[in-house]
């Protein structure tokens, strides 16, 4: 029977015998280690545990391996480094230790995971600086701008007394070059009046 008339459930026994190798040999590459907990702790280990079906032992090894890499991400950077090339060392005696005390022969072990690990937070730090540096810059593009609206606005305000000047002083000219007519009209009336009281005092007479 070729590869292509493998019925779908074949391939998932197939898939299920390698999950059950992988976890076999991953279990004998770890080591024992026996933790006293406070009783606080150990609750909610126990709960967090059954709520996603999962044994505290499971649990307490991904915590704490979560945990080591926070540990090692806030050591300061050269001491990092330096520590990451002796643990990558030590991890690969401590490997072939525990292959050799569960019976397995030339166990195979990636080395440099915390090579690894310390690039991945340096590449991290770079990317937080430069999110920072640009927010920064955008903020004083935002500081430097609010002072040429002020402006704006302050010559906005000073010009427009001066537009309200000049609408008030425009009736006054008109006013005045008005004045002058009006003043010769006031003058020929009492001229009139004045000929007529004199015609009026010789008829009489």
């Amino acid at each position: 029977m070729s590869a292509a008339d493998t019925p779908n459930t074949h391939s998932l026994i197939d898939r299920y015998y390698d999950e059950e190798r992988e976890l076999r040999e991953k279990e004998l590459s770890l080591a024992e280690l026996t933790l006293r907990l406070d009783a606080n702790d150990l609750a909610l280990l126990g709960m967090i545990s059954r709520r996603f079906r999962k044994g505290r032992e499971e649990v307490a090894q991904e915590v704490l391996s979560s945990a080591l890499v926070d540990l090692f991400s806030r050591i300061e950077p050269g001491e990092r480094k330096l520590m990451a090339r002796d643990a990558d060392d030590a991890a690969k005696g401590i490997a072939d230790s525990i292959a050799e005390d569960n019976g397995i022969m030339n166990a195979e072990f990636r080395s440099g995971y915390w090579a690894q690990q310390e690039r991945n937070i340096v590449k991290a730090e770079k990317a937080r600086e430069k999110a920072l540096k640009a927010a920064e810059k955008e903020q004083e593009k935002q500081q430097m701008s609010q002072p040429a609206q002020t402006e704006e606005k302050m010559v906005e305000e000073t010009s427009t007394p001066d537009l309200e000047e000049e609408s008030v002083h425009y009736p006054e000219a008109s006013a005045i070059e008005k004045a002058p007519a009006a003043l010769e009209t006031q003058v020929e009336a009492a001229n009139e009046q004045e000929a007529a009281e004199e015609e009026r005092a010789s008829a009489s007479e």
